[in-house]
């Protein structure tokens, strides 16, 4: 497992969360939350994107360390573990009764994400 592609890999990741909650869904994400563009302004970003950050390249090296393992075709693996995280989030939602937006917003993220570490591993393993 090559430690650096992985923490690229989660690098990336983040970058594609700055666009995915920002520039292409960040409207309708907000709305979902129920948060408002005055309270993202009042809020320091420095803790949550710090926090995100390590995160999503933790994932990222457990991604690429269970996708190596994996006797399965290595997309085939992603989709799995994609397939697991998504599945386990679901559950949460529903008694959570979050809205339907939402979940299609933040589970869509996790699967680009997950695919994005999928291909890393692919490519440079």
């Amino acid at each position: 497992m090559n430690i650096i592609i992985a923490l690229l890999a989660g690098l990336v990741a983040f970058a594609v969360g700055a666009l995915w909650y920002s520039v292409l869904f960040g409207k309708v994400w907000m709305q979902a939350v129920g948060i408002t563009e005055e309270t993202v302004q009042k809020a320091s970003p420095v803790t949550p994107m710090i926090v995100t950050l390590i995160a999503e390249m933790a994932v990222a090296v457990l991604v690429s360390f269970v996708l190596i393992h994996l006797n399965l075709d290595i997309y085939l693996g992603g989709l799995l573990v994609a397939g697991i995280a998504i599945l386990s989030a679901i559950k949460n939602y529903m008694f959570e009764m979050k809205p339907f937006k939402l979940i299609l917003i933040n589970e869509s993220y996790k699967l680009v994400t997950i695919m994005i570490m999928t291909a890393s591993v692919a490519i440079f393993a």
